[in-house]
């Protein structure tokens, strides 16, 4: 059993490290077809790193999640993308002031890779009444302030901002609608002809598999 153990953890390490020589790649080959020196740009590698870090539920995803969150807050915005660029915003400031403290104060007290201890159960009914809530919610503030892509933006941000929130809360199953979040928004920033944007949705979408399955191996919390 003990060597079986060893063996899967072995497989997950060169999992991450595959998936993250992908991620990389693929940044990378969007900025030398894209451009370097945009804010797209700026905020896709941000959030390459950033994600890095959250996938392995380390603690020190939170600076270049959050500086990601501030510049793509000004790239929504040029891209009429109102329903994203309240979102960026949300995330700064949950990360701020609610992921961050909760990460802190949770910190794993095993030999696991991650810093956190993990929630592993989910209310999927309050969940799915949230989507659908905040999905109406933010479809209405985008159609008033005339925004692009009003029923694909409010949908992509209602699922974001309810997986950020299982997120800050630790909650494994985040990655679910984390990954629905990302296809979309692959969608989204092709259609208003950010492909840099769209490249690092691709890489998150990755990230999103990768994700579950690592932070199906840490602690989990009692709660």
């Amino acid at each position: 059993m003990e060597h079986s153990l060893e063996k899967k953890k072995v497989q997950i390490k060169w999992f991450n490290i595959a998936v993250s020589i992908v991620m990389i790649i693929l940044t990378f080959n969007g900025s030398m077809n894209n451009g370097w020196m945009t804010l797209a740009n700026l905020v896709s590698w941000l959030g390459l790193i950033g994600t890095i870090g959250l996938a392995h539920a380390k603690t020190w995803n939170f600076p270049p999640n959050m500086a990601q969150n501030l510049f793509g807050t000004v790239q929504a915005w040029q891209s009429a993308l109102y329903g994203d660029m309240f979102m960026s915003a949300f995330y700064f400031l949950s990360n701020l002031f609610i992921g961050l403290p909760s990460w802190l104060k949770n910190k794993s007290d095993d030999d696991s890779d991650g810093d956190i201890k993990i929630v592993k159960t989910t209310d999927w009914k309050t969940i799915i009444i949230a989507v659908i809530g905040g999905g109406i919610l933010l479809g209405v503030v985008s159609y008033f302030m005339g925004g692009n892509y009003i029923v694909l933006d409010s949908i992509n941000n209602s699922t974001a901002i309810v997986a950020q929130v299982m997120q800050m809360r630790r909650n494994r199953n985040s990655w679910w609608l984390w990954g629905l979040t990302n296809v979309i928004g692959v969608v989204i920033w092709l259609g208003v002809g950010q492909p840099q944007m769209a490249v690092m949705y691709v890489c998150f979408a990755l990230n999103s598999v990768r994700g579950w399955i690592n932070w199906g191996q840490g602690q989990t919390d009692a709660e």
